[in-house]
């Protein structure tokens, strides 16, 4: 139970470590009619699919890049990148993609430098540990980018909820909610 605590306590920091103002652009953007497409590696890319599931949910037209149902970007929609090190080839790579599309890409990382890259419209930075642990990152007792990527996950969930319009209820994100299972 030591662990729990310790790992609970951690995200509290990370999480209300955010730049409320990089967090308030993020729901903004969760609130556009756009088509999002999200994309990610490893766990981050598991994260990134969670969230588009969630996003979906609440009425919006969401793809994963990568899926063979992904239709091509195009000028207007909106590509959400998470990449805790800002640094990995593929998701640089899309991200490049997308902006000479003419797609709005936000990147959510832990890179102040990687949201400055001139193919990036908008981005969040999460204060947290990645697998590379950079000069600067908190400490953790978790390995690799767990603190990053559950980070993450908290964080934009958040935001879907506050994206949400008022009054809309569990009920009707349900409706959306697979019914084949």
């Amino acid at each position: 139970m030591n662990t729990i605590s310790t790992i609970l306590k951690e995200m509290l920091t990370v999480c209300m470590d955010v730049n409320s103002e990089e967090y308030d652009s993020f729901v903004q953007l969760l609130k556009e009619d756009g088509r999002f497409f999200f994309t990610g590696e490893g766990r981050s890319g598991f994260v990134a699919k969670a969230i588009a599931m969630r996003l979906m949910h609440s009425g919006k037209t969401v793809y994963v890049v990568g899926e063979t149902t992904t239709p091509a970007i195009q000028e207007k929609d909106i590509l959400v990148v998470l990449s805790g090190s800002g640094k990995t080839a593929q998701a640089l790579n899309i991200s490049e993609s997308a902006r000479r599309a003419g797609a709005a890409v936000f990147m959510i990382t832990t890179n102040d430098e990687a949201l400055q890259l001139p193919f990036i419209s908008g981005g969040m930075r999460i204060p947290a540990a990645t697998k590379y642990r950079f000069a600067g990152e908190p400490e953790t007792i978790q390995p690799l980018g767990n603190q990053f990527d559950q980070a993450a996950h908290l964080i934009m969930d958040a935001a879907i909820i506050d994206s949400l319009a008022a009054g809309k209820t569990n009920e009707e994100l349900r409706k959306k909610h697979s019914n084949l299972e």
